[in-house]
């Protein structure tokens, strides 16, 4: 089945910066090397596409360079580099590396303000922000099979060959609302509910790409998007209950205690 290519490129980033992280633990700087190398050719492919989701939509280019996963990858980049730094007790070069952090993180906090500019759904150009969240599990309305959403685009970026057979000018808003991308799985469509646990139950979509990008279902049905992947869209962690559970009073949202599924972090 066919993913969204931008999902396939953060699924590999989110593999090889737990390849670097182990090879630091253990040590391995040589191994750590080689996998800076293609986590560097995979940030390559990540520029090329956002320079060519930004020419599609007429956004700035330097909205699309990098993502905030992009500045966290770059930042445990010069971690640790200035831990290696440290622990050889070349200090001149861990101060360096310690600027570049600090350069780092302003940056990313100017290309979140730039962003959020020219993002037509963020408060700042007056949009309420994507109607749905990460991990929703959704049914589509024509088609009838089902998904769970693991990102968007703020406005439709593909090319006018894609947008001419999507028929993407036929919707009310055009090319200017969000677009999803959604991990999908062809079932046929069921009646009613409030909530996808109380339409289809908790039965699990079944799609490899699950495990990587969330931690495990909550009360409502939907997927909790891992910490990556809500830091890549900016947004906060969201808990849902069960009635009766322990953190939740008759399903309410954003309480502590024990969500449903997995826990990884």
């Amino acid at each position: 089945m066919l993913v969204n290519e931008e999902v396939v490129y953060f699924i590999f980033q989110l593999d090889l910066d737990t390849q670097l992280q182990r090879c630091l633990n253990y040590e391995a700087y040589e191994a750590a090397q080689e996998v800076r190398k293609k986590r560097q050719r995979v940030d390559e492919a990540v520029a090329a596409m956002k320079d060519r989701k930004a020419r599609n939509t007429g956004v700035p280019a330097a909205t699309a360079t990098l993502g905030a996963a992009d500045f966290a990858a770059e930042a445990l980049r010069l971690r640790s580099e200035m831990q290696r730094a440290v622990e050889t007790e070349n200090y001149a070069e861990a101060a360096r590396y310690r600027d570049l952090l600090r350069e780092v993180d302003a940056q990313a906090k100017r290309a979140a303000a730039l962003a959020a500019e020219w993002d037509i759904t963020s408060p700042a150009s007056g949009g309420s922000g994507p109607l749905l969240r990460l991990g929703q599990r959704v049914l589509h309305r024509e088609l009838g099979y089902r998904g769970v959403v693991v990102g968007w685009d703020p406005a439709c970026c593909e090319s006018e060959d894609w947008i001419a057979q999507a028929k993407v000018d036929s919707l009310a808003q055009g090319t200017r609302q969000v677009f999803y991308h959604l991990l999908s799985s062809p079932e046929l469509e069921s009646e009613g509910g409030s909530s996808w646990a109380e339409a289809y139950g908790n039965d699990p979509l079944q799609h490899p790409y699950l495990y990587i990008l969330f931690l495990g279902m909550d009360g409502r049905g939907d997927y909790v998007p891992c910490r990556q992947l809500r830091d890549k869209y900016g947004v906060q962690r969201r808990d849902v209950y069960r009635p009766g559970e322990d953190g939740g009073e008759g399903g309410r949202e954003g309480g502590p205690g024990q969500r449903q599924g997995p826990q990884r972090g």
